[in-house]
């Protein structure tokens, strides 16, 4: 992520830290020289070309929607109520692990992009299920409970989080969780 940090895209950002991995393999395999033995030699130089890549995906794997520039159009009705903004509103419910972690993202995303309102909104009506993603988020975006949890749920096809672009205070496009990859993330900054 610390490329993200010096300006580069989210899609490039990634992919090159997979590149120094592999790079990173392939400079131990050739510098490796101890044993005699050819099939010993010729065994661990593959371990070692491969294991930069392996550990680096062990703690940072590839998933199907990080490439991929999937998402779909918001065909469904809606309150106008729920999309109080032009922007990203991130739909999310009450104790939700995958919406919880979002948010380093959301910060970074907001980091790079100072002009994106972030809307992130939580389907239920209790402000106590909402304190912990309030302190997640230190004040660098919202956090506010849902007007029609129900009715916003349904657009977000009951999956969250649900990343939503917004324009003219109506949905227009949405990211499941697994859909909103660096891909998606690159071309919601690109509008800003």
């Amino acid at each position: 992520m610390t490329l993200i940090n010096f300006g580069c895209s989210w899609t490039l950002s990634k992919i090159i830290t997979y590149f120094l991995l592999i790079l990173c393999g392939v400079i131990m395999m050739l510098n490796f020289q101890v044993f005699q033995s050819r099939w010993l030699k010729f065994s661990l130089k593959i371990v070692l070309l491969i294991l930069p890549f392996s550990i680096g995906f062990a703690f940072h794997p590839i998933y199907e929607g990080d490439f991929a520039l999937k998402g779909q159009k918001v065909l469904t009705n809606h309150s106008k109520s729920d999309f109080k903004k032009n922007g990203l509103t991130v739909v999310a419910i009450v104790d939700c692990p995958f919406c919880f972690s979002s948010i380093s993202k959301l910060k970074m995303i907001k980091k790079r992009n100072p002009n994106i309102a972030i809307d992130f909104v939580v389907c239920t009506k209790d402000k106590n299920y909402i304190t912990n993603y309030i302190k997640e988020a230190e004040g660098v975006f919202k956090i506010r409970l849902a007007e029609n949890p129900d009715s916003l749920a349904l657009i977000a096809g009951w999956r969250f989080p649900t990343f939503i672009k917004v324009e003219n205070k109506k949905p227009v496009y949405l990211w499941s969780n697994d859909q909103f990859g660096v891909r998606a993330i690159d071309q919601l900054e690109s509008n800003y």
